[in-house]
């Protein structure tokens, strides 16, 4: 073999193992709406659903070495369809030719404290939904929370389906709601 082929399968293998031993650092915030609820609005609405926060951060890490925090721009664009489906659900189609319907995501961060033998898990959301036309405005805000303990490092996998059941019992809370509802219907 010559020098030039060896230093091409070794590079190729070392990026190769270093690809397999980097965790991904992106969470993935992707809720799926499915619970089933009968019908109780009968109006066509226009949903927009919109980031508020004040940073983008979405996860802190902490542990012995410092914090480490990622950040999602893309939060409202993954929680929408999650709350589409929701809306279809309960009889309000998002058309766009309805009443106006805000969705705005005040708050939603995780924090992930890493220590020798356990971890926590602590996340924190709220929304606010807001229906205004020129009769009547309804805003309302919906808080939620979770945390968990486990033994030794955390799993990516699970902190992304604890955030993701939040936002998906939170979206129930609104669509279920009697004011909601009635500001809707309204």
């Amino acid at each position: 073999m010559n020098a030039k082929y060896k230093v091409t399968v070794l590079a190729l293998t070392l990026g190769f193992l270093a690809g397999c031993s980097t965790p991904s650092q992106k969470f993935i915030f992707s809720p799926n709406y499915t619970l089933t609820h009968q019908k109780m609005v009968q109006q066509d609405v226009s949903l927009s659903v919109n980031d508020r926060r004040a940073s983008f951060t979405t996860v802190t890490i902490k542990n012995s070495d410092g914090n480490q925090t990622l950040a999602d721009k893309y939060l409202a664009e993954s929680i929408t369809p999650a709350i589409e489906q929701a809306l279809a659900q309960v009889g309000a189609n998002n058309s766009g030719m309805g009443k106006a319907l805000d969705v705005n995501i005040q708050r939603l961060d995780t924090t992930i404290k890493q220590q020798l033998h356990k971890h926590t898990t602590i996340t924190n959301a709220e929304l606010e939904v807001v229906i205004e036309t020129t009769e009547h405005r309804f805003a309302k805000r919906y808080k939620g929370n979770k945390q968990s303990e486990a033994p030794l490092g955390f799993d990516k996998a699970k902190v992304e389906q604890q955030v993701n059941r939040l936002i998906e019992e939170m979206i129930t809370r609104i669509v279920t709601d009697p004011e909601f509802v009635n500001a809707v219907n309204r």
